[in-house]
């Protein structure tokens, strides 16, 4: 039966700065010569030179292609640009008539034919496969003449994968060295497209034509190699099965397709348990937020890896000095943070561990901020250990949004005071909190304080000295 070919012009239009640009297909194959040597069909042409060029494709029919609106009844590949081509004459044909199309490398083809070769062939045809010729029934078996198998169907041919092209971000062109058939049901079990990591990219539809087989897919992502891999029940129409080791080829991602995924990377392998020690606290971050009523509210979040539920709580301990702590404050193990509210100014830090269900403590994680004084009208005084404040600005609290809710998986707890009892701790290293000029003098502020109690002096005095003079002035 013969088959139309499908002369497709492809125009890719691409919006750049306000211009057009447009895809050209290669120019028209002539040049054609065929004949028969040593019982194969040896076809020639002129290379095509107007682009570069992936490879060629031979088609034939036992009538002529140009005078039938591009019918045809099969063709042939090469392997790449080469300008020759042989391959065995159909079963049963006479005459043959061949044309030839050029494929350039972005999967362009030749927009029509212009040339085509006309080759007469054996006037006796080949018989069909498994038929004695010259058959004569009244020999035996024995003496009749040896079977004739047609070449399309000799013993050993196998269905190579000959090469694959992307054509758009979602189509894919394999070409077959056979004409493939496959049951339309069982398909998906033969066909795959396998991605880096084990991926796959979706198949949304298959069609087959001769020996070429288009493949719609979702998109795919941009430069990535994919593995197109074929397997029963893909065969040959003429019963070849698949070639056992050309049945795949890799193919890039279109340059137009979507942005590749990163890598998911592999989790991370299980924590070994073990109960004396058990693991700290990781990734610990403090962020104090200032309140309307100069005290802090401090924040802290952090990671832990309880996988193997070897671990019960968390145990903080509060500091105003860095050196003694109040008494522990017991936390799910399974909370993300812990916020404290009404956090004066000056120094403070928290001492973080964690318990097993063994009884153990870690070796603990310290965290520590020193809150700096806002004065309304005047901003802040002193420095803030960890994040920043703008000092030049004052704040206006009228401004300021409700406060959010604690979000579940965050634990609260009440900061110690003044009248809190503390205690030193054993094995606490808190040297890094200790700093001396928490304790030196801020001269600014006593500046500040000294020169408001100056006015204040020089006005009760100027008070004090013109009430006298007006009281002078009236015993006079």
């Amino acid at each position: 039966m013969l088959t139309k070919i499908k002369i497709i012009f492809t125009l890719t239009l691409l919006a750049l700065s306000g211009q057009a640009f447009a895809q050209s297909a290669p120019s028209a194959v002539t040049g054609l010569d065929a004949q028969v040597f040593q019982g194969e069909i040896v076809v020639q042409w002129d290379a095509v030179t107007s682009d570069p060029i992936d490879y060629y494709r031979v088609y034939y029919s036992g009538e002529s292609i140009l005078d039938n609106e591009g019918l045809y009844d099969d063709f042939e590949v090469t392997q790449e640009d080469e300008t020759t081509l042989s391959f065995l004459p159909p079963l049963g044909a006479t005459e043959l008539y061949i044309a030839v199309i050029a494929v350039s490398i972005n999967g362009m083809e030749s927009e029509f034919f212009t040339d085509e070769a006309r080759l007469e062939l054996d006037s006796e045809p080949l018989p069909p496969t498994g038929v004695f010729k010259d058959y004569d029934e009244d020999k035996p078996a024995e003496q009749q003449p040896p079977t004739m198998m047609p070449p399309t169907a000799a013993v050993g041919a196998t269905a190579r994968l000959l090469k694959g092209a992307v054509v758009s971000p979602e189509k894919i062109v394999i070409e077959f060295s056979a004409s493939m058939t496959v049951d339309s049901k069982r398909a998906p079990e033969g066909l795959k497209i396998e991605g880096p990591g084990s991926t796959s990219l979706q198949i949304k539809n298959i069609t087959l034509e001769a020996k070429s087989i288009t493949i719609i897919t979702e998109t795919q992502e941009r430069g990535t190699v994919y593995n197109v891999q074929f397997s029963e029940p893909f065969e040959g129409r003429a019963g070849q099965p698949l070639d056992l080791d050309d049945r795949s080829v890799l193919i890039t991602g279109h340059i137009d397709g979507k942005d590749p995924v990163p890598p998911v990377p592999p989790p991370p392998p299980p924590r070994e348990v073990d109960p004396m020690t058990p693991p700290d606290l990781q990734n610990v971050t403090i962020v104090p937020e200032l309140q309307a009523n100069g005290g802090y509210t401090i924040t802290l979040t952090w990671n832990i890896d309880n996988t193997p539920g070897d671990l019960y709580g968390i145990v903080a301990y509060q500091t105003r000095d860095g050196q003694t702590f109040g008494p522990p404050n017991l936390l799910p193990i399974d909370v993300s943070g812990v916020q404290l509210a009404d956090v004066t100014p000056g120094f403070f830090g928290i001492y973080l561990q964690t318990v097993n269900t063994y009884g153990y403590v870690s070796s603990g994680v310290f965290q520590y901020v020193t809150l700096p004084v806002y004065v309304p009208g005047y901003g802040f005084y002193g420095d803030l250990t960890f994040g920043g404040m703008n000092a030049g600005e004052d704040i206006n609290f009228d401004a300021v949004e409700e406060e959010e809710e604690v979000p579940t998986d965050m634990a609260t707890i009440d900061a110690i005071t003044d009248d809190t009892p503390t205690e030193a701790l054993e094995g606490v290293d808190h040297s890094a909190a200790f700093d001396e000029s928490t304790l030196q003098i801020n001269w600014k502020l006593v500046t500040l304080v000294a020169s408001a109690v100056a006015v204040f002096v020089i006005l009760v005095v100027g008070y004090i000295a013109l009430t006298s003079k007006k009281n002078g002035s009236a015993d006079a």
